[in-house]
Formats: structure tokens, C-alpha cells, sequence
């Protein structure tokens, strides 16, 4: 179901951080549902007209490095407290999509945002596992988001036919991914990423 946000600025970096509210009443998950209602347009200043809003196409959460207890130590110590770590919180507009970090204080903040037309898929990629005869390319700009939106890096290729990396460390594009028919949906582990196609599955490794 699709409902309304207020249309904010294209960055690719976030930055963006949103205070939390008043304690409630309110469960975790309820909480999760009143930012997407309330919380969101706080951090943008002033109220767009009507006609400026723009419609949430999607949401999802994510379970990725970076809220992962068994590859982050200091997860790790707070859940064994009792807290939990961050939710990591994708919304899809009709011309973009953001990730948001969302820790149990109920501070969250903008991980990444990018407006360049809707987006049919995305995935943080998990570092991969690699071995001693093989290195990752991107341990440096990792962890990366993988997006296939209406319109590719390169400009020239066909609708949803190709998927762009992100680095969420540095906000920048690492790789653009080209194929010749439209992505259906993506799929990733430690090992691989799965491009779903048309007509196959394109499997490429993670690292």
C-alpha cells in the first residue's frame, strides 16, 4: 500500500539524523510505523504543498553487516544486555529510495538517499567470504548497495538493465552492472549476488 512522504532533495551520502519522540506506549514495531508516518518529514525543513508529496511504493527492512551481532563486537556486547541493534530501515519512493538506521533509542539517521527515478530492487551485499587465493576488490568501500532503478549510471541503458553499487561508507558509485533485458529483482549471501532476469539468473560472486 502506498502512502505519502514529503518530496525532499537527491543525496547520496546521509547525514540526516531525526530525534526521537516522546516515550509511548508503543511497541518497537509501532514505533517503526509512527516514524514512517511522523518521523520522516521532520527532517526536512518546512511543509511542501500538496502537490510536491510524493507516494512510498515500498518498505522493507534489511539484515546486513551493519547490524549483523556476530561480525560487530560492540553489537554484540549491547545485545547481550538486553538492547538490540540498529533496524536498517529501506522506504522506495516513486523516484528513489533511502536507508535509514534506526538504533532502539529511536534516534535515526539517514544512511543513504538517491533520487534518479523509482527503484524495482535493492540489497545491502554482506562482505564476502573470501580465501587466501582470492581478495575483495571493495573492502575498502564496503558495505555496499545494490540498486536497480528506472535509470542507470551510464544515462543510455535501457529501463531497470542494470545494477549500480554504492558505497554506503562513501556515498559514491563503485560499479554499474549492464545487462540487455530488465532485472526482476536481486538476491545476495556471502558468496554470491543474484541478478534475477527475464529470461535466466545471472549469479556473480561477491567479492
Amino acid at each position: 500500500m502506498a502512502t505519502e512522504s514529503p518530496r525532499r532533495p537527491s543525496r547520496c551520502t546521509g547525514g540526516v539524523v531525526v530525534r526521537p519522540q516522546a516515550v509511548t506506549e508503543q511497541s518497537y514495531m509501532e514505533s517503526v510505523v509512527t516514524f514512517l508516518q511522523d518521523v520522516v518529514p521532520q527532517a526536512y525543513s518546512g511543509t511542501p504543498p500538496a502537490e510536491e508529496k510524493e507516494k512510498i511504493i515500498w518498505v522493507r527492512f534489511e539484515n546486513a553487516d551493519l547490524n549483523d551481532t556476530s561480525r560487530n563486537m560492540e553489537f554484540h556486547e549491547v545485545h547481550s544486555t538486553g538492547n538490540e541493534p540498529p533496524l536498517l530501515l529501506m522506504i522506495g519512493y516513486s523516484d528513489g529510495m533511502q536507508v535509514w538506521s534506526i538504533p532502539i533509542s529511536g534516534e535515526a539517521q539517514e544512511l543513504f538517499s538517491v533520487r534518479h527515478g523509482p527503484v524495482r530492487a535493492a540489497r545491502i551485499l554482506p562482505a564476502p567470504q573470501i580465501s587466501a587465493q582470492k581478495c575483495d576488490s571493495f573492502s575498502e568501500k564496503r558495505p555496499l548497495l545494490g540498486v536497480c532503478k528506472s535509470i542507470g549510471s551510464s544515462g543510455t541503458s535501457p529501463p531497470y538493465c542494470c545494477v549500480d553499487l554504492y558505497s554506503l561508507r562513501t556515498g559514491e558509485m563503485v560499479k554499474s552492472i549492464q545487462f540487455k533485458t530488465p532485472i526482476y529483482d536481486l538476491h545476495c549471501n556471502k558468496r554470491i549476488l543474484v541478478v534475477v532476469l527475464q529470461e535466466k539468473i545471472a549469479a556473480l560472486t561477491a567479492a
